[in-house]
């Protein structure tokens, strides 16, 4: 009975040994450089994880498969790869090991084999690749041809394709050929692909088929593209049996590389103005937007090429010097279906009949092989008079350094760009100094003014009515108590409150709660909302106006405006300007020294040939509104107007930066006062901000008091 257990305890241990043993198998073993071989390893009762093996020649992977089988309770793993033969001789499988889902090791030791023979061409077949045209240029289309020639195969007296598959019935049906070809491109190339390939029918060509396979490309820039060589592993049918079977031989075909030159028209005798067209045709066209506009009137200059070369190849030309206009910004780019179009902005800077002359443009005639010209048509436009005059001098000339132009208002001035530390420093110190005088009041005072706090003040109450109450009457009634008035109409309330946006809102709210009360309309969310966000400010606006109402100056008259306006835009002669010169310098006489004002004045004393009192207005400006890159550029036309040398730096200090030094030495000085024990630093910080403010005093009195130029009248050498 024991030796029967020992022979059965025996049995069971080879035949899991031999279960789990490894099967190797390579299919096909006889095979050609560059086709692949499949190899599979299966085991027995284990499921396989990985598989390390090598071969004797150089082989690549190409890709792995897995399956799993179970027949009677016993379960088969199997791995497979495709691997490609890359070199003839004889491939040895040198080693192999798996490793199962358990963990165990499996060792192979057999070294199976598979032949590897070269492919040789096949002397029937032909394989060639071509590109048409051959001589391309960039924004051509280029078409890669690649044609095979093989014998056809008759079947029943017609010529047939000799390459066959079999379908799912198992029935032969014919195929296109197994071609090899990579045309892809990279960034750096002249070629970009412009589409799918595309295969043609087979053609007869006597007892032959040719297959055609285009691939369209499309070429961008100058350049070399090199493709490799084409190539062709198949199995042809040379003949049919009696029995109907084919016979059949392993074929192979070799192109040869292609190298396409992608060339650029010539730099030797390329004219000025080339737009970068290659083609057979070209236009060019130009138009404005408008005909008729005023000087300074932004006008927009479309120039339209029409052409059968690639639009991207086009680019923006450089426009000449246009008489009369002046260009800004950047063109922008319009693609079309025949062309493309630029579009540049303009703005006349002269009155008159103005032309935008013939341009001429360069493009290159690839078939004749030469640069050719196309020039648009002139484009006339009449420019109005209008305020904003470009400063010439009295004879249309333009001056050698120019001032700047008249403006329409101080808004069309460019900022000045004034720093903002100094009102910080004065801002963080007073902030400071009244926290710390507040605290110091407050702890002195105590309880005695904390009843006052706790009382609801009509700000708190109106504010508290406004955000709970939906009657727009009770909302009315509830401004009348932030008012203090018992009764209070839109136009009382006007007036009750400064000039100032704000104010003109509160007013539309109010009034629109007052027409609901009347009318029973309903709430009004939107004019309670505006009110609660616009009270706290509007108490603010009215004090401050308040206090400042006794330093306001009285607005100059608005007709004597007008007529500076038109005298200036009027004027074409010396002693108009003198005219206009005279009206600025009445508005700044009865107090209305704007920006505008004085430079306005400045030009037209300039034009007028009295530069000496375009001078002194000048100076007035920098005195009161600080020196700035307009003021500057005036500054030297004059002066070099008057052959005098430019003012220095000090001497063009306005009153904006005195008290800006002003702002910055208070702040500094309440931040000394707040630290102890620094009473000497304290007495340089007041004496520091005293000298600044007596600084500052100064210039403001001598803004104030500064004489302005008498009546300019024009000078005899400009006289006509």
């Amino acid at each position: 009975m024991l030796r029967f257990f020992l022979i059965l305890v025996g049995v069971w241990a080879g035949g899991l040994a031999w279960a789990q043993g490894l099967r190797v198998r390579l299919s096909p073993e006889e095979l050609f450089v560059g086709d692949a071989f499949r190899l599979e390893v299966s085991a027995e009762g284990a499921s396989l994880k990985s598989v390390d093996f090598a071969f004797s020649g150089p082989t690549r992977r190409l890709g792995q498969t897995q399956s799993f089988m179970s027949v009677n309770g016993r379960t088969s793993s199997t791995l497979g790869w495709r691997i490609l033969a890359e070199q003839e001789g004889t491939l040895r499988l040198e080693r192999l090991s798996a490793t199962t889902a358990d963990g165990r090791r499996l060792t192979y030791d057999g070294h199976p084999e598979v032949r590897v023979r070269a492919l040789v061409a096949d002397p029937a077949l032909s394989l060639s690749l071509t590109a048409e045209p051959e001589d391309p240029m960039p924004g051509d289309d280029v078409t890669l041809t690649l044609t095979l020639v093989t014998p056809a195969l008759k079947v029943g007296g017609e010529l047939s394709s000799p390459f066959f598959d079999v379908d799912f019935f198992g029935r032969p049906r014919a195929r296109m050929p197994r071609l090899s070809f990579d045309p892809t491109t990279d960034e750096e190339s002249p070629l970009r692909v412009a589409g799918q390939a595309q295969a043609a029918q087979p053609e007869v060509d006597g007892t032959n088929l040719v297959w055609r396979v285009r691939y369209p490309f499309r070429a961008v820039r100058g350049g070399e593209q090199t493709f490799p060589a084409p190539t062709l592993r198949d199995v042809r049918v040379t003949a049919l049996g009696a029995n109907g079977q084919g016979e059949s031989v392993r074929c192979a075909a070799i192109g040869k590389p292609l190298t396409v030159t992608v060339s650029e028209p010539p730099i030797e005798g390329r004219p000025e103005g080339y737009v970068g067209a290659i083609g057979k045709t070209f236009a060019a066209e130009a138009a404005l937007d408008a005909l008729n506009v005023k000087v300074g009137d932004p006008v927009r200059l479309t120039v339209t090429f029409a052409t059968d070369c690639d639009p991207s190849l086009l680019r923006a030309p450089r426009l000449p010097e246009l008489p009369g206009f002046r260009a800004y910004g950047e063109p922008t780019r319009r693609t079309l279906s025949d062309g493309c179009a630029f579009e540049y902005s303009l703005r006349p800077v002269r009155d008159g009949l103005l032309e935008i002359p013939p341009l001429t443009f360069a493009w290159f005639d690839r078939a004749a092989r030469q640069y050719r010209t196309a020039q648009s048509a002139p484009v006339p436009l009449r420019a109005r008079p209008t305020a904003q005059l470009a400063l010439m001098g009295p004879d249309g000339a333009a001056l050698s350094v120019p001032p700047p132009a008249l403006v329409h208002d101080a808004a069309t001035l460019p900022g000045r760009g004034r720093p903002r530390w100094p009102w910080a420093v004065l801002v963080f110190g007073a902030s400071a100094f009244v926290a710390t005088v507040a605290l110091r009041l407050l702890r002195r005072v105590g309880r005695l003014l904390a009843a006052p706090f706790r009382a609801r003040r009509p700000l708190a109450r109106a504010l508290a009515l406004l955000a709970k109450t939906e009657d727009p009457a009770e909302a009315a009634a509830a401004v009348r108590l932030w008012a203090g008035r018992p009764a209070l109409t839109p136009a009382e309330l006007r007036a009750l409150l400064p000039a100032s946006p704000e104010a003109d809102e509160a007013v539309a709210a109010y009034a629109a709660l007052e027409g609901a009360a009347y009318s029973g309309g309903g709430d009004r969310p939107e004019a309670r909302a505006a009110l609660r966000r616009l009270l706290p400010t509007l108490k603010t606006l009215a004090l401050v106006a308040l206090l400042f109402a006794p330093l306001s100056l009285p607005a100059a008259d608005a007709f004597v405006r007008e007529q500076a306006w038109a005298a200036s835009v009027a004027a074409a002669e010396p002693k108009d300007y003198a005219a206009a010169a005279n009206l600025w310098i009445r508005l700044a006489r009865e107090g209305e020294c704007g920006r505008d004002v004085l430079l306005n004045g400045a030009t037209c004393a300039l034009l007028a040939g009295r530069p000496e009192a375009s001078l002194t207005l000048l100076a007035h400006y920098e005195r009161r509104f600080g020196r700035d890159a307009v003021s500057d550029q005036a500054v030297r036309a004059v002066c070099a107007r008057l052959g005098r040398d430019v003012p220095g730096p000090w001497a063009r200090v306005g009153f904006p930066t005195a008290a800006e030094w002003c702002a910055a030495l208070l702040g500094l000085f309440l931040i000394v006062s707040l630290v102890p024990r620094v009473g000497r630093w304290r007495w340089l910080a007041l004496i520091l901000f005293l000298a600044a403010f007596a600084w500052a005093g100064s210039l403001w009195l001598w803004c104030r008091d500064a004489p302005l130029p008498e009546a300019v009248t024009p000078a005899e050498e400009a006289l006509p």
